[in-house]
């Protein structure tokens, strides 16, 4: 079961690149590509954008480190899957209510909802 926080780390990974990449070119189930730079509005989107894709990278070596020592996953794990469940939910939000495309709210959100799935059950497996 240890393997989910090893593929915990690389989503993060993939998805902190993936959250900048896209910044500059479209990518498959990811965020929106950002317009011409005077075409943004709010002018501080991309403070965001980047401060996510921050967050994603050091979540992903937090987990890579509980992968390596898995003596120290309670109670640092239980932060990450309530992140997971959060940005389920902040998605389904966005995708209901501000028509956020349909594959960012699969690749972003379901694809969170399923960790914050295997993480709990990490979790409720491996509780002492």
């Amino acid at each position: 079961m240890r393997i989910v926080l090893l593929l915990g780390a690389v989503l993060n990974g993939f998805g902190g690149v993936s959250i900048v990449s896209s910044m500059f070119a479209s990518i498959p189930y990811s965020f929106e590509k950002l317009p011409n730079r005077d075409e943004i509005n709010p002018s501080d989107y991309p403070l965001f954008r980047l401060f996510t894709a921050g967050t994603a990278l050091c979540f992903s070596a937090l987990y890579f480190y509980l992968y390596v020592h898995p003596q120290y996953t309670f109670p640092f794990l239980i932060f990450g899957m309530a992140l997971k469940y959060w940005a389920f939910v902040v998605s389904l939000i966005a995708y209901v209510k501000f028509r956020v495309p349909k594959r960012v709210f699969i690749g972003f959100g379901c694809v969170n909802l399923m960790f914050a799935i295997l993480f709990s059950s990490y979790l409720l497996l491996n509780r002492h």
